[in-house]
């Protein structure tokens, strides 16, 4: 069988490494490392004699992932028993587990006394004993795994005090979306839906670089595919800076910008480039369709667009209408002020609020100091939203009289406005450029989800502009 040209190349430096390092290790320093089989003795003591070898230690590893590991050092979880001893619970066994390496297993963590190299949540917390691998390294078939489920996370980011996990679970993040996950599991649409809607794809295509083939997820369930997941959003090993207001102390390690500010721009380029956005935007944003297009209309994901008051338009067409930006681009944590408003654990009665179910809370727009109150919040978006919601049934209505009218469309049946994917009439060209402007402003408004609240003025504006094309054409 031919060996996969990355892996072999992988395994040839590991061992040259491994030669290098084991001379290092006993011509300098005097002492055994782990290429070979040897290990760091751990004398009575030393807080380290009740290592049994299953776990190592983030120390251990340090020795071949250098630069990891010391990302790693400077986030919370390094110090994560060090955060529960300052207030006085670093012996209590409900919260230990959760802030050291395999506390309560065999050979995991017992007590600083004795395991002090498995304190905090290290390598070993998420990718299991590294004693194995560290002993043979060479071994490909002993490497500890690289597991990108949100499980990972909620063995301990769960419960009333972090319910992080069963938050994530009650969202859309956590499955791939039934039809399409349909075409994951028949080896299609992967590259060009899978970088938004799977994360086994966005992981390893996107981040790690790794080309894959459509039928990369054939034959998988939608079960057994992952989601949006934890490791998709945020950084496991390192801090980022990429949350400017997070809570004192701190990082959130997110992937990408909370905040951005991006120009208005009408450009297909733009529209379609993830970095103009924040972190909700490298996926919720346009994929290029613009009004010509006649297969499909704008896709379900044109938020950060409609928030900047933008839209693709083709090359040297005029915009369909004015940019205008939105008043709550200003909230300082954009999307995430009202999408995932947190609240500390206060008691079971008050559990916590991790905000990763990313359903809007009225809190979260008095947190902004935008409104008075949460009621007063609310009120204002069920206003915009009848608003809209009429006008879009409005201009629905006008364009299904002008389908099927002697003296518009003149088709068989009122549907055959739209695009031919979903009803419309196969003779496109039949349509004229009026109707296909109206439409786009109709699904814009409609596929962006929020009914106004994420631009109250551009979709205004693009309502506006769909009535009065049909009021010009006589409808």
């Amino acid at each position: 069988m031919t060996q996969n040209p990355a892996r072999r190349n992988r395994s040839t430096l590991m061992g040259l490494g491994g030669i290098l390092a084991l001379s290092c290790c006993m011509g300098v320093t005097g002492t055994m490392c782990p290429f070979g089989g040897g290990s760091v003795d751990n004398p009575p003591g030393s807080g380290n004699s009740g290592l049994t070898g299953k776990y190592v230690g983030a120390e251990r590893c340090s020795q071949c992932h250098a630069r990891i590991h010391q990302d790693w050092n400077e986030t919370l979880h390094a110090n994560a028993l060090v955060t529960l001893e300052a207030i006085g619970q670093g012996s209590n066994p409900d919260c230990v587990g959760c802030h050291t390496v395999g506390f309560g297993e065999e050979g995991g963590f017992i007590s600083r006394a004795l395991t002090n190299a498995l304190a905090g949540v290290q390598c070993e917390s998420c990718h299991g004993p590294g004693g194995e691998h560290a002993t043979n390294v060479s071994d490909e078939s002993l490497r500890p795994p690289k597991d990108i489920s949100a499980t990972v996370c909620g063995k301990c980011h769960t419960g009333s005090h972090h319910p992080n996990f069963e938050q994530w679970q009650s969202s859309k993040h956590a499955l791939v979306e039934e039809d399409v996950a349909m075409s994951f599991t028949a080896g299609t649409s992967l590259n060009n839906c899978g970088t938004c809607h799977s994360g086994d794809f966005r992981y390893m295509s996107i981040f790690e670089g790794v080309p894959l083939q459509d039928d990369y997820l054939a034959g998988k369930t939608r079960e057994e595919m992952n989601g949006i997941t934890c490791v998709i959003c945020h950084m496991p090993h390192k801090r980022t800076g990429n949350a400017p207001f997070a809570d004192a102390g701190r990082d959130y390690q997110l992937r990408f910008p909370e905040v951005r500010y991006p120009v208005a721009s009408n450009t297909i380029e733009d529209a379609t480039n993830p970095e103009r956005f924040n972190i909700c935007g490298q996926c919720h944003r346009s994929r290029g369709r613009d009004w010509t297009s006649t297969s499909r209309g704008p896709h379900h994901s044109v938020q950060a667009n409609v928030y900047a008051g933008e839209m693709p338009i083709p090359a040297d067409a005029p915009p369909l209408t004015l940019s205008v930006g939105s008043p709550h681009s200003l909230v300082r944590e954009q999307c995430a002020t009202c999408h995932m408003y947190r609240q500390d654990f206060m008691s079971e009665v008050a559990p916590a609020i991790s905000g990763h179910n990313f359903t809007v809370s009225f809190e979260g727009c008095v947190d902004s100091g935008c409104h008075p109150s949460a009621a007063n919040a609310e009120s204002l978006k069920t206003v915009l939203e009848n608003f809209v919601t009429a006008k879009l049934n409005g201009i629905k209505t006008r364009l299904d009289t002008w389908a099927t009218s002697a003296g518009g469309g003149n088709f068989p049946q009122a549907d055959d406005w739209d695009y031919s994917c979903c009803g419309g009439t196969s003779s496109q060209s039949m349509v004229p450029d009026a109707i296909k402007k109206v439409r786009f402003l109709y699904y814009y408004t409609l596929n962006d989800g929020s009914y106004g609240l994420h631009n109250p003025t551009y979709v205004k504006n693009m309502i506006a502009e769909a009535e009065a094309l049909l009021t010009g054409i006589g409808f």
